[in-house]
C-alpha cells in the first residue's frame, strides 16, 4: 500500500461517481486511533492531543482508488498533527504525476504543496450567504464520490483492534493497522 495504481489503472474499475472526474487518482483523508500515554511524558501528552477528539490519538492518512480499494496507508502521527503535515511527509505527493486529481475534504488546504500539473478537488466553502446552483451540483457530485473514503475508513475500524492503540504499543500499532487495512480489501 506505498505504491497507487495509475490513472489508466483507475479508469478501467471506475464507478460511476466518478464519471465527472475521470482523471481522480486518490482519495485523500484521515483518521484518528484513540491512545494512552504516560502521564510523566507531557510532551508526548501534548503532541497526541487531537483538539478535534478531544482526546490523545494517533493520526494515519489512508488514500484509496476511486473503485474504494486502500492504495495508500502511512506511518502513524501524533494527533495534533495537522492533515497537511502528514499529507506533506507521507510520500503520497511524490507518487503524484501531472494531470492527476486528488480528491478530498475541506480541510486539506493541500493545493499549495501539490506537485506541479496536480489538481486538487474539494467541497467549495460557502464563501456568500448562498452557494450557486453550480456549486450545489459540484458539491453533490465531489459528495457522491468521497463517500467512498468513508466508506473504506469505516471497514478499517470495524476491526475493533483498532479502537485503541498505547503508546507503549506504537510499533506494533503500525503492523496492526497495516495488516487490517490489507483484511479490508
Amino acid at each position: 500500500m506505498k505504491k497507487m495504481p495509475s490513472r489508466f489503472k483507475n479508469k478501467t474499475c471506475l464507478p460511476n461517481a466518478f464519471k465527472s472526474f475521470p482523471s481522480c487518482r486518490v482519495i485523500i483523508d484521515c483518521t484518528e486511533i484513540y491512545t494512552s500515554v504516560s502521564r510523566q511524558s507531557m510532551n508526548i501528552q501534548w503532541d497526541t492531543y487531537s483538539s478535534y477528539k478531544h482526546r490523545n490519538t494517533w493520526k494515519v492518512l489512508i488514500g484509496i482508488a476511486p473503485n474504494g480499494v486502500v492504495t495508500f496507508l502511512n506511518s502513524l502521527y501524533p494527533g495534533s498533527t495537522s492533515d497537511k503535515i502528514i499529507t506533506l511527509k507521507s510520500g503520497i505527493l511524490e507518487q503524484l504525476v501531472p494531470d492527476d486529481v486528488v480528491m478530498a475534504n475541506k480541510g486539506f488546504l493541500i493545493g499549495d504543496i501539490l506537485p506541479p500539473g496536480v489538481s486538487l478537488n474539494i467541497p467549495h466553502f460557502l464563501d456568500t450567504p448562498q452557494f450557486t446552483p453550480q456549486h450545489i451540483i459540484q458539491t453533490g457530485s465531489i459528495a457522491k464520490a468521497r463517500i467512498h473514503i468513508e466508506r473504506a475508513i469505516q471497514r478499517i475500524k470495524r476491526y475493533k483492534i483498532l479502537d485503541f492503540i498505547p503508546f507503549s504499543m506504537l510499533k506494533q500499532g503500525e503492523y496492526i493497522r497495516k495488516v487490517v487495512a490489507a483484511l479490508t480489501n
